[in-house]
């Protein structure tokens, strides 16, 4: 059975939704024709030819759906409406009647005499003014659209051929420049041609710029040593061409155009140098007080000196910022004060420190370099003091019990404890040097107890000797 055919109103309905989606496909395809024609006028490397043909068929083709997604016939409705409200109202009835057909007789024939009004309407140059206008727009945009196309294919051809001769590149003018690394904080260097013989630090950026392309096929390019070659990269820039490479080893810079080659030195920074004295102190208590000599040198810059430590019970490490430098400092000496109070180190801890030295290298750093270690124990500063007092007791009952002979006047042998008393009398002059908590009293008290012993030998002297 053949299909109904449509009704006036239903045609004008259809034509106006096709008119706004060709409206809007081609306001938005023009759009992106302009969007491609200056990504392709600003594009520093111009892209394959089938590449962009490809990227642009897909910009088209969702445009186009994008359209036909965004302009469903609701849509068209209520766009028609804000145009002419009344007419809108009147084609909207009619297409629902069409929908729904009337069963009585006399909603036929008022429906009849309807659609003829409209109809007559729908012939009046009013309602054909409504139909959005496209067939220009969509001129222009597909003569963008060619226009991006034909630039797409002629722009790379152009650009290749732009480069001149071999002989007209030895005359192009050409300037370099050496941009060092921020942490050497030098400013960059520019040579209207450069020696044959160049030394730069690592991380230097050497960048080369031409007033004109090289010939099609230049094979410039950086050589390191034992690696593979690095051909130059040309870029345009600001109506000049340009190239950057920034050498990580040793090698030779070849410019063929030029027909010279460069040998190029990569300096690497080296690693800080550090020197340390450790303390010599005997004994190591937890509030010692232990001075650290250090002298640190680097070929660019110091960054920080760290005194990290390390408990060998827990394995904890702990550090201590001895340094820090924003400057250029090259070298520093410091004699550094390490107040064992200060740290969670405890009596009874094996301890391990070293210096941590590192300087400013951002490039490829920083370089670090440790120190010898120094290793000791902790010991407790009050268990110490009490081994001092309980020295001093037993000198004092020593020289007592000597005192004591030589109160009953008997001649007895005693030389070999009067030699026990000597010895512990200097080894607790020598062992209440490292007591910080002995009071000034109490070691004015080590004369006192010497004084004592030599009171005795002389009495007893006196004693062997008989009267004449």
């Amino acid at each position: 059975m053949p299909a109904a055919e449509a009704s006036p109103s239903q045609r004008w309905f259809d034509q106006y939704c096709r008119n706004l989606r060709l409206q809007f496909a081609g306001r938005s395809c023009a759009g992106a024709a302009c969007l491609l024609l200056a990504f392709l006028l600003l594009q520093s490397t111009p892209l394959p030819f089938l590449n962009f043909l490809l990227g642009s068929f897909a910009i088209l083709a969702v445009c186009l759906i994008g359209s036909w997604l965004l302009h469903r016939p609701e849509y068209c409705l209520q766009k028609l409406y804000r145009q002419d409200p009344a007419f809108a109202e009147a084609l909207h009835s009619s297409l629902q009647f069409r929908e729904n057909p009337p069963a009585s007789q006399t909603t036929n024939i008022f429906l009849e005499r309807f659609e003829k009004q409209l109809l007559e309407r729908l012939e009046g140059e009013e309602t054909h003014r409504l139909l959005p206008p496209w067939r220009t727009l969509v001129g222009v945009t597909v003569s963008l659209q060619v226009v991006v196309w034909i630039g797409g294919w002629w722009l790379p051809q152009y650009l290749v051929n732009q480069g001149p001769t071999a002989a007209e590149a030895l005359q192009i003018p050409h300037s370099y420049r050496i941009l060092y690394p921020a942490y050497l904080k030098r400013d960059s260097e520019v040579f209207s041609t450069l020696p044959n013989e160049l030394q730069i630090p690592a991380g230097s950026r050497l960048e080369i710029f031409l007033e004109q392309g090289l010939p099609d096929g230049d094979q410039s390019a950086y050589r390191p040593i034992q690696d593979e070659p690095q051909p130059l990269q040309w870029v345009p820039q600001q109506q000049r061409w340009r190239s950057a490479l920034t050498p990580l080893k040793t090698g030779t810079l070849f410019l063929e155009w030029r027909q010279q080659s460069v040998a190029v030195e990569v300096i690497p920074d080296l690693s800080p140098t550090v020197m340390v004295l450790w303390p010599p102190d005997k004994y190591i208590f937890d509030l010692s007080q232990l001075q650290v000599e250090l002298e640190a040198k680097d070929d660019y810059g110091l960054r920080q000196i760290l005194l990290r430590y390390r408990n060998e019970a827990t394995g904890s490490i702990e550090r201590e910022i001895i340094q820090s430098f924003e400057g250029d400092f090259k070298s520093y000496q410091e004699s550094y004060l390490w107040e064992l109070s200060a740290t969670p180190l405890r009596a009874g801890d094996n301890v391990t420190a070293w210096i941590e030295v590192s300087d400013s290298d951002t490039f490829q750093g920083p370089n670090v370099t440790r120190s010898e270690e120094f290793r000791f124990e902790v010991r407790s500063q009050r268990e110490f003091h009490e081994y001092i007092l309980s020295l001093f007791r037993k000198v004092d009952r020593e020289l007592r019990d000597l005192l004591s002979v030589l109160d009953r006047q008997l001649i007895v042998e005693t030389t070999d404890k009067e030699n026990l008393i000597e010895e512990l009398l200097n080894f607790l002059q020598e062992e209440a040097n490292y007591d910080r908590l002995l009071s000034d009293g109490l070691r004015g008290f080590i004369g006192e107890l010497r004084f004592q012993l030599r009171f005795y030998q002389r009495k007893r002297e006196e004693l062997a000797v008989p009267p004449s």
